[in-house]
C-alpha cells in the first residue's frame, strides 16, 4: 500500500523544462526567473517544479519560440520582443517607447486592454503567454563620446534591440543585437560605439561601467520591459487545473516582488555607476525631441504596414498615445 501511495505521489508530479533567455545570475531579467522558480515549488508543494537551463544549454538564447511552439522545449522565460520580427505588434508587450512605467505597463497587458491582443499573439505561435513582470527603465546609451546634439546618433555603432533599434536606426545609427559579455567586449573593442543595454543593475553586474566613461539615463525610448513566461499551447492544456493556476498566482507573486525590488535595484546601481566616474546624465531636450520623431515615424511605418500592430496601439492609453 505505502509503495502505490508513492507512486501515486510521484507520478503527480509535473516538470516542465524551463529555457532562460537572460542567464539566472543577471540582475532583474534573470534573477527574477529564480524567484519564480521557487514561487511554482513552494506553492505547489513540491508537486510542479519548473527546471531552468541557461541561455544556449537548449536553445539559442532568444531563439526559443519555435522550440516552445513544437513542444522541444516545455516554456520559457523572455520577452515579447524576441518575435518583433514576425509580429511587429510584439514589441510593444515589451515596452511602448514614451510610454507607461513598469508597474502600469504590466497591469495593461496582464489586466487590462492590452491582455486579448496579447493572448492572440501568442495563440497564432501555438503558445500561452503569462505576463509575470516588467522592470525599468533601462538607461539610454552607454557612449564612447558624447552625442552630436546636431544629429544623435548618426553614423554610430549601436547596441539595441526591439523598437530601440528601429528608432535609433530611423537617426542614422546602424544597429546590431548583443548581450552580456557581447557589449562589453563590442564598446571595449570599438566594435559598437554606444550600447542601448538594459536596466542599470543588469548593466553593472555586465561591467559596462568600466568600459564606457558616459551613461545617459533613463531611456524615454524604452521605459519598461515585460518579462514573460511562454509554455507550449498543449502542455498547458495537458497540466492539471490547480497546476494552471499554480503557475498564474506565481507570476503575480513574481510581479510583485519586482516591484518591491525594481527602483532600489537600480538605484544602488546607479551609485556603483557614479563611484566609478562616470558621466551620468538624463539625455538633452534635443536628444529626446529627436528620439520622439525617429518613433513617431517607426510608429507610422509599422501601422501602415500591420493592422494587428495599429490595433495594439489603439488599445494603448490615449493620453500615451
Amino acid at each position: 500500500m505505502v509503495a502505490l501511495l508513492c507512486s501515486a505521489s510521484a507520478s503527480a508530479r509535473e516538470q516542465l523544462n524551463l529555457h532562460l533567455a537572460f542567464s539566472s545570475r543577471t540582475p532583474l531579467y534573470g534573477t527574477l526567473a529564480t524567484r519564480l522558480v521557487a514561487e511554482v515549488s513552494e506553492r505547489s508543494g513540491g508537486q510542479l517544479r519548473l527546471r531552468p537551463h541557461e541561455p544556449g544549454a537548449m536553445v539559442p538564447r532568444f531563439s526559443y519560440l519555435d522550440a516552445v511552439a513544437q513542444g522541444s522545449v516545455d516554456a520559457a522565460w523572455g520577452t515579447p520582443a524576441v518575435l518583433s520580427g514576425r509580429a511587429p505588434e510584439a514589441a510593444l508587450f515589451t515596452g511602448v517607447p514614451f510610454g507607461l512605467d513598469p508597474a502600469a505597463h504590466l497591469a495593461w497587458v496582464r489586466d487590462g486592454a492590452g491582455r486579448p491582443l496579447y493572448d492572440s499573439l501568442y495563440k497564432r505561435f501555438g503558445v500561452v503567454g503569462l505576463p509575470c513582470a516588467s522592470v525599468g527603465p533601462d538607461g539610454l546609451a552607454w557612449l564612447q563620446a558624447p552625442l552630436d546634439e546636431a544629429a544623435p546618433f548618426r553614423g554610430l555603432r549601436v547596441r539595441a534591440f526591439g523598437l530601440p533599434a528601429r528608432i535609433l536606426d530611423a537617426l542614422g545609427a546602424g544597429s546590431a543585437i548583443g548581450f552580456g559579455a557581447d557589449l562589453v567586449v563590442g564598446l571595449g573593442t570599438g566594435a559598437f560605439d554606444a550600447a542601448e543595454a538594459s536596466v542599470p543593475a543588469a548593466d553593472v553586474a555586465f561591467g559596462l561601467h568600466k568600459v564606457a566613461p558616459i551613461y545617459l539615463y533613463p531611456s524615454p525610448i524604452q521605459p519598461t520591459t515585460l518579462l514573460d513566461l511562454v509554455i507550449n499551447g498543449e502542455r498547458w492544456h495537458r497540466l492539471s487545473a490547480d497546476a494552471r493556476a499554480t503557475l498564474m498566482e506565481a507570476c503575480s507573486a513574481t510581479a510583485e516582488f519586482a516591484d518591491a525590488t525594481n527602483l532600489e535595484a537600480n538605484a544602488a546601481a546607479l551609485r556603483s555607476i557614479v563611484e566609478a566616474r562616470v558621466a551620468v546624465s538624463a539625455p538633452s531636450d534635443a536628444t529626446v525631441a529627436a528620439l520622439r520623431g525617429a518613433w513617431m515615424a517607426v510608429r507610422s511605418l509599422e501601422g501602415a504596414s500591420s493592422d494587428r500592430f495599429t490595433a495594439v496601439m489603439r488599445a494603448y492609453p490615449a493620453e500615451q498615445n
